[in-house]
């Protein structure tokens, strides 16, 4: 792979100054969180946001009406669906919008779509297969629905009516839904503008709580924080930013998340190897990865009666079953991608082009996506890898360097079945007679956007430091900047001319040791899918995340290593 460029977070010398006079933090942290675009007026919130700081969910058009709409059908005994999404943050948004309903005397029914069966999102497909199994005269869709028209208008015709709540990207034509509830279709919600699917259903659960309480129509009172772990699991499973509410809720979430007070979370978080001290990082590597691998190999039903069950039992034997499909799923998307890198590397010259679009015959649609992320952030290339399985080609594609996708693919929209999604992710169908004109129009329309300098990947860190700033306090100060995820990510340093006293080689294929600077001060460092004869010759330049080592009830600060130079060689 081609050498990263390590790119400084730029920040004013006057707001590092601000923040340095007005809060305790050190130097290292104060830099972070400039590089964060943090101003000093808002530290007090960006540090310790409570609850109380969350808005009103009346902000959100729709919510008033839609709560309006769900107390009816509590009070006329009717029927209410909820259709659902195959992945964390789809299945997670069901259990809590669910939750919040029932606790209040409505009869609710959960539909998750099976992605092989049914395809993603809210479809007349879906709508049908629901209907078959459930009794409905209110439909509410979470994560999905916003491209929904033809499933929408099935819906009207059979006197259904609907809300959608979702938080992906609208296209041409809006559904003619009851009503629909989206913050991106409001552009003075920008700051709402980052909300998951599972955000948008709390907000809605929110909303008819405060209905209720309002119009005197309240059977339980419920206490919306109890489903905080709910909200934090899909929140940081769809790598959504970690900023403004989603940090509120995050944060909070992730608290309740690490009790394990809900039966599936501890036995997903046994099966995980998740410990009480539980980081936004065990969600996104460890338990979402589980749930996940339900909607692409098996059954989105068993994460979602795992997530609702109040039974331990049976949360052990769900959990059991989730551990099953992730192992195939890792064996799956390991075949594939050896299959598709080289596919690449026989047929794609890389160096040459924007982007990348690779396919192959019955390659598993659950593992695709993570295929296509793969290939995006080793080759720092958009990428969309495609399967064909009876007859038709569906895909998924990965983004890189802020490239919206959705826009992209609106410029083949014509030889397009379905697309949609993320900018950084979506999804899409066509067929096989037109993979080639889309390839090539996927690679025009990359080049048009793209410059020769976002094809060099990179690595942005937060300032240089010393060894000796990384003590007790740094740490302390850290925990402040928590959770961390998307748009928030842990602070990245880089530390230069550091000589190597130590190192040998950790497991099978990592590196511990020691660094020391000019100065004397040492620290150990792990290195890791890095073996020590793989390392560059020191002094080293090194981009690097401060951290505490948790091992056997044993803690000490390390330094991970994000990349390493050579000082001789570093040429960025």
């Amino acid at each position: 792979m081609a050498e990263k460029k390590w790119v400084e977070n730029k920040y004013s010398d006057e707001e590092f100054s601000n923040i340095m006079s007005r809060s305790s933090f050190t130097r290292p942290i104060v830099a972070a969180l400039a590089g964060r675009n943090v101003q000093a007026d808002d530290l007090d919130c960006y540090c310790n946001a409570t609850l109380k700081n969350l808005s009103s969910p009346y902000r959100i058009p729709g919510t008033e009406k839609a709560s309006k709409r769900i107390w009816e059908a509590i009070k006329n005994d009717e029927d209410i669906l909820i259709h659902g999404d195959f992945d964390v943050d789809g299945i997670t948004a069901s259990a809590v919008l669910s939750w919040i309903l029932t606790q209040n005397g409505a009869n609710v029914s959960t539909f998750i779509p099976h992605r092989i069966d049914t395809g993603y999102g809210f479809t007349p497909d879906s709508l049908h297969l629901s209907l078959s199994k459930y009794k409905c005269n209110l439909l509410i869709t979470v994560d999905c629905g916003i491209t929904s028209n033809d499933a929408v208008t099935s819906a009207n015709e059979l006197g259904i009516d609907t809300i959608i709540t979702d938080h992906h990207e609208q296209g041409e034509k809006l559904p003619d839904a009851y009503t629909i509830i989206n913050t991106k279709l409001s552009p003075e919600l920008s700051d709402l503008h980052c909300l998951a699917g599972v955000g948008v259903a709390f907000k809605l659960g929110h909303a008819f709580l405060k209905y209720g309480k309002e119009h005197d129509l309240l059977f339980h009172n419920v206490d919306l924080r109890e489903i905080l772990d709910l909200v934090a699991l899909g929140t940081v499973a769809d790598i959504v930013p970690l900023v403004g509410e989603n940090r509120i809720l995050t944060k909070y979430g992730i608290r309740l998340l690490a009790k394990q007070i809900r039966p599936g979370i501890r036995a997903l978080c046994e099966i995980s190897g998740v410990k009480d001290q539980l980081k936004s990082s065990d969600i996104a590597f460890k338990l979402a990865p589980h749930i996940n691998a339900a909607g692409r190999l098996g059954d989105p039903n068993i994460a979602y009666k795992l997530l609702v069950t109040e039974s331990i039992v049976d949360a052990m034997q769900l959990a059991q079953q989730l551990r099953e499909y992730n192992l195939q799923r890792r064996a799956k998307e390991k075949e594939i991608f050896q299959e598709a890198e080289s596919q690449l590397l026989e047929k794609i010259k890389v160096n040459e082009t924007s982007s990348i679009l690779i396919y192959g015959a019955e390659w598993h649609q659950g593992v695709i996506g993570n295929v296509a992320s793969r290939i995006a952030r080793d080759y720092n290339r958009p990428s969309i890898v495609l399967t064909i399985i009876n007859g038709s080609a569906y895909g998924s594609g990965r983004s890189c360097s802020s490239i919206n996708l959705v826009n992209i693919l609106s410029e083949s929209s014509k030889i397009l079945g379905r697309y949609g999604g993320h900018p950084m992710a979506v999804g899409l169908s066509l067929d096989p007679k037109d993979i080639k004109q889309l390839s090539e129009q996927f690679e025009k329309s990359v080049a048009n956007v793209l410059d020769v300098e976002d094809l060099i990947p990179r690595i942005l860190y937060d300032g240089d430091i010393y060894l000796s700033e990384i003590n007790d306090d740094f740490f302390d100060n850290l925990l402040k900047l928590e959770p961390f995820g998307h748009s928030n990510l842990q602070p990245i340093y880089r530390i230069t001319n550091l000589s190597v006293p130590y190192k040998n080689l950790a497991g099978k294929e990592h590196t511990r040791g020691y660094v020391k600077d000019s100065l004397g001060y040492s620290f150990p460092f792990i290195a890791f899918n890095l073996k020590p004869d793989q390392l560059p010759a020191p002094p080293w330049n090194i981009l690097t995340v401060p951290q505490i080592n948790k091992f056997h009830n044993n803690s000490s600060p390390q330094l991970r290593i994000i990349d390493i130079k050579s000082v001789s060689d570093d040429i960025y």
